[in-house]
Order: structure tokens, then sequence, then C-alpha cells
């Protein structure tokens, strides 16, 4: 799971100079098997980006986790053009707006929710790659229906540019 991670990150580095690493923990009204919700969430999230953007490229993972409540919730990282969005308001706001009209509760934003990671800044990026380390963690894993995955990534492919060395 932190290789996906990495990958993605140096990914979307790689196209972008900037990159906004941003943090969503999603709840659900009720137990599901699958992860439709959040795979149709982060589908129209992006549409509405490269529309209001014109964000060709985002990356993006997600776990899904489920401990001692009777359903799921998730753990969402976006990954950014930071050249187009400098801070994530705007888009934690429909992913706000998009989760609620769906009768789910509210997204919980953490503290200190995002990082902008430059392109060859080791320190902004060890950053961003802690906060999502805390994704991989293994408590919570593994309550869901047999076809379902418990974490997805983007699917990026990363082009040749120098990066900064492994987290």
């Amino acid at each position: 799971m932190l290789k996906a991670m990495k990958g993605q990150l140096d990914a979307m580095l790689s196209f972008r100079s900037r990159v906004l690493v941003v943090r969503l923990d999603l709840h659900v009204s009720e137990y599901t098997g699958d992860n439709r919700k959040v795979s149709r969430m982060l589908s129209k999230l992006k549409r509405w980006l490269l529309e209001q953007y014109q964000m060709s490229k985002v990356g993006h993972v997600w776990v899904r986790e489920q401990e001692r409540a009777k359903k799921q919730h998730y753990h969402l990282a976006l990954m950014l053009d930071g050249r187009l969005v400098r801070h994530p308001s705007k888009v934690i706001k429909w992913v706000e707006q998009y989760w609620e009209f769906r009768n789910d509760p509210k997204p919980y934003t953490p503290r200190s929710c995002y990082t902008m990671v430059t392109r060859r800044d080791e320190e902004s990026y060890n950053k961003a790659f802690y906060r999502l380390s805390y994704l991989a963690k293994d408590r919570g894993k593994g309550y869901k229906d047999v076809t379902a995955n418990n974490y997805s990534v983007s699917r990026l492919k990363r082009r040749s540019v120098d990066l900064p060395a492994a987290a």
C-alpha cells in the first residue's frame, strides 16, 4: 500500500512541479459490502476538477476501514495540481456537498489537512508522505465483502524527471 501511495505521489510530481495533497475522512450512513460510493464520488470529483480548473491529472488514494462501528469509513487523500489549487477549501466544500447530498454524514476534515509538495523539496515530500502513511495502518482493514478492496489508488504513470529520494 505504501509503495502504491508513493508511486502516485511521484507520478503527480513528474507531471506537476507543485502538488497539493489533501486528506479527508468519509463516513457512510449504512454498511455496504462494496466501495461504489467512494468510487462514484471520485469519478464525479475528477470531472468537476476538469471543468472547474482544467485539471486533467488527479492522483488519489483511499482506504476502507471498519473497527468497532457497524459501518465502514474511508480515509481519502487527493493529489492536485498545486499551481491550479493553492488551498483546498473549494474542493473540500464540493466533497462535503456531494457526500451530504447522498444522505451520508458530513466528511471530517482533519487539522492540517493539506500539504503543498514541491518537486525536489525533500522536506515537503516527507511531510506529505508521512501523512499518507497513516492510511496504510493495518488496524480496521478486512471488514468487507470478498470482492471489495481495502484500498485503491489512481493509476497515473510517472514521467521521467528527477524526484527527491525515497521517503
